[in-house]
């Protein structure tokens, strides 16, 4: 018999992983400020000692349920950056929201 999982909203299972990933982060030493705005193309600045600074765009995990392509289930589907998120040198970062 199947389980029945609590279904979460995509944006309440975004945030729980924008939170995972700055908390590791910081457990890692960096600092860590979160967009305010909900169109900027980044999530979140993770700051070095030294002060260099990367931009994430954080993605919650998901995983293939069925065959494609060269791709098995339980496989990571793979998310790419948009153009302007390309030219401010935005990185994609997966983290486990739920």
């Amino acid at each position: 018999m199947k389980k029945n999982k609590k279904m979460i909203s995509r944006s309440i299972k975004g945030v729980c992983s924008e939170l995972v990933a700055a908390t590791e982060f910081l457990n890692r030493g960096y600092y860590v400020a979160k967009s305010l705005d909900p169109q900027c193309p980044f999530d979140i600045v993770v700051v070095n000692k030294k002060g260099k600074a990367t931009l994430y765009d954080v993605k919650s995990v998901s995983r293939r349920k069925t065959k494609s392509y060269n791709c098995k289930p339980g496989d990571t589907i793979n998310r790419s950056v948009s153009k302007k998120q390309k030219a401010l040198g935005v990185k994609i970062y997966y983290a486990e929201g739920s």
